[in-house]
C-alpha cells in the first residue's frame, strides 16, 4: 500500500498530485443567502509497467505458405518422376490447392498451378493481415467500438510508451452484465497521449505491444495483432474513475462542494528482464483474449 495525505490508496507506484479549483454556483441557502460552489481535487496516479522482450510471435492461416527452403522446384505432377516446370525461393508465397499422395500438394504460385514437396513449405503469417500506420491517438478503423465520454469531467488517462515498442490499449469498463471496451488508441514508441473525459466507473486495460501492426475482419469482427515482438497483457489493478464526495469547505460566506477527481498516468515500455520495474499488475493473455 502506498499513502498520500493521509489517504489510503490501493497498491501502485510513485503519486503525483494534480490539483485545480473548479468554482461554479451549485446552489442557494435562502436563509442565509450563501452561495454553494464546487471545489474539485484532480488527483494523478502514475503506474509503471515494463515487458519482457520475447520471441517474435506470427499468426496462422489455412491455405497461405512460404517457401521455407533456400530453392523448391515446382513439379508437373506430385513426385520427382515429373518434370520441374519452375523453381521457386526462400519466402515466395504459393496458395495450397489441393494436398496428395505422399505430402505432394497441389499449388498456385504467380498465377501459374503446380506440385510441390509439403515438407518444404511453412504457414504464411502475413496473410489476410492489413498494415496499417497509425499515427498516435488513432483509433484503429476495423475497431468495433462506440467510443463513449462525459464531456463534464475532466479527467484522463495518460500513456507514455517508450522507445522499444508500440501499443494498442483498450479501456475496458467493468458492468454487471459484461464488461465493455468503450476507448480504443495507438500509441507510436516514443509518444505520449492522453485518453480524456472518462465516464464513471472502474475500469480495467488490455494492452497490445510490439511492431509491425496489422488487422483484419472476419465475421464482422476486428481483429488486430502485431506481427514482431507480440505481447498482450490484461491488467488485474483496477481504476476506479468515480468521483469521491469530500467534506464541505466553507470560505467566508461561500460554501464549497469538494471532490477528488481521480486521474491515471501508465508509462510503459519493453525491457530486458533485468530491467523490469513493474508497478502496474497484469497477466498475459493471447492474442484471441486480447480481441474479445
Amino acid at each position: 500500500m502506498f499513502f498520500f495525505d493521509n489517504i489510503e490508496l490501493p497498491v501502485g507506484t510513485s503519486i503525483q498530485r494534480k490539483s485545480q479549483r473548479n468554482r461554479r454556483l451549485a446552489g442557494l441557502n435562502l436563509a442565509k443567502l450563501i452561495s454553494i460552489k464546487n471545489e474539485i481535487m484532480k488527483y494523478l496516479i502514475t503506474i509503471l509497467f515494463a515487458v519482457v522482450i520475447i520471441p517474435e510471435i506470427h499468426g496462422q492461416s489455412d491455405n497461405q505458405f512460404i517457401v521455407a527452403s533456400t530453392t523448391l522446384n515446382v513439379r508437373s505432377g506430385p513426385g520427382t518422376n515429373y518434370d520441374i516446370v519452375a523453381t521457386l525461393s526462400s519466402g515466395d508465397a504459393v496458395s495450397l490447392i489441393e494436398k496428395k499422395q505422399s505430402g505432394w500438394w497441389l499449388v498456385e504460385y504467380a498465377n501459374n498451378v503446380g506440385y510441390v514437396f509439403s515438407q518444404y513449405l511453412e504457414i504464411d503469417p502475413l496473410a489476410g493481415w492489413e498494415s496499417k500506420d497509425y499515427r498516435t491517438g488513432v483509433t484503429p478503423e476495423c475497431e468495433n467500438v462506440s467510443p463513449q465520454y462525459d464531456f463534464n469531467i475532466d479527467n484522463f488517462l495518460r500513456v507514455t510508451v517508450g522507445s522499444n515498442t508500440d501499443v494498442v490499449v483498450r479501456l475496458m469498463q467493468i458492468n454487471n452484465w459484461g464488461d465493455l471496451c468503450i476507448r480504443v488508441v495507438y500509441v507510436r514508441s516514443g509518444d505520449t497521449f492522453s485518453i480524456k473525459n472518462i465516464p464513471e466507473g472502474r475500469y480495467y486495460l488490455k494492452i497490445a505491444y510490439g511492431k509491425d501492426y496489422r488487422q483484419k475482419k472476419l465475421d464482422n469482427q476486428c481483429y488486430i495483432k502485431f506481427m514482431k515482438n507480440a505481447h498482450y497483457e490484461k491488467g488485474t489493478d483496477i481504476l476506479d474513475y468515480y468521483k469521491v464526495k469530500q467534506p464541505d469547505k466553507r470560505i467566508g460566506n461561500e460554501v464549497y462542494e469538494n471532490w477528488i477527481v481521480p486521474s491515471f498516468e501508465l508509462i510503459l515500455d519493453v525491457l530486458s528482464s533485468d530491467n523490469r520495474d513493474d508497478t502496474f499488475k497484469s497477466k498475459n493473455i493471447s492474442e484471441k483474449e486480447f480481441n474479445k
